[in-house]
């Protein structure tokens, strides 16, 4: 009976890769539950059409939607990104595409630890809820993706983040909940600030590559 309680709790916690959202993080999802079964879809259909086309990065490139806004976030050669934004959009359903891609790169600290730090950051910062935040981490450089409740929630997020130990820079793409079905959103991108030096003289990192919906906000990524 222990094994099979530990087991459960074991599925409950495991992420669902490339839907948008965790299975642990569903309860308390502010998406409508139609909205997110057509987020999931699209999020994974777009995936399965990049591995058809013989995508040779799919793997390497996760699909988020929110609200039917899509983030392809990896790193893809130049070469490839175009074709990556077309066989996005052309999927029913998608308001827009929003790309960043990740150069080539190294870290002392491995993607997977940092991811496990980043995650643990984020479940300890008080009044936030964490479970509705999708990470995305690549030497150092961390990518925040989901739905906050508010402005406050989004900075609180980007706090936790930029303080992980090993994040060298913090690209956020937080959404707040529309406050009508029909509003139209078009996601913004918010740079992390150092917490240590003035924001004007942080130095860009001028390697990935980040292309907003339209409407979005375009910033480059910031050091930390």
């Amino acid at each position: 009976m222990r094994l099979l309680l530990c087991v459960l709790l074991l599925l409950i916690m495991l992420p669902l890769s490339g839907c948008g959202y965790s299975a642990y993080g569903l309860y308390d999802d502010k998406r409508l539950m139609d909205t997110i079964t057509d987020d999931k879809g699209i999020a994974t259909a777009i995936k399965t059409d990049l591995l058809d086309n013989s995508f040779s990065q799919g793997w390497g490139t996760a699909v988020y939607c929110y609200y039917g806004n899509v983030f392809l976030v990896g790193e893809v050669p130049q070469n490839m990104r175009d074709k990556a934004v077309t066989i996005a959009r052309r999927h029913q359903g998608v308001r827009s595409v929003t790309t960043h891609w990740f150069s080539p790169a190294t870290s002392e600290t491995s993607d997977l630890v940092l991811s496990a730090r980043l995650r643990t950051a984020l479940i300890r910062k008080d009044k936030l809820s964490s479970t509705r935040i999708d990470t995305e981490v690549n030497a150092g450089r961390v990518v925040l993706l989901g739905v906050v409740e508010n402005a406050a929630e989004r900075g609180l997020a980007l706090d936790a983040a930029r303080h992980v130990e090993g994040v060298t820079s913090v690209k956020s793409y937080l959404m707040t909940p529309p406050t009508d079905k029909s509003d139209t959103l078009s996601p913004v991108a918010v740079d992390a600030a150092s917490p240590s030096r003035p924001a004007g003289k942080d130095a860009a990192a001028g390697n990935d590559a980040s292309r907003p919906a339209s409407g979005a906000s375009s910033l480059e990524e910031r050091s930390l």
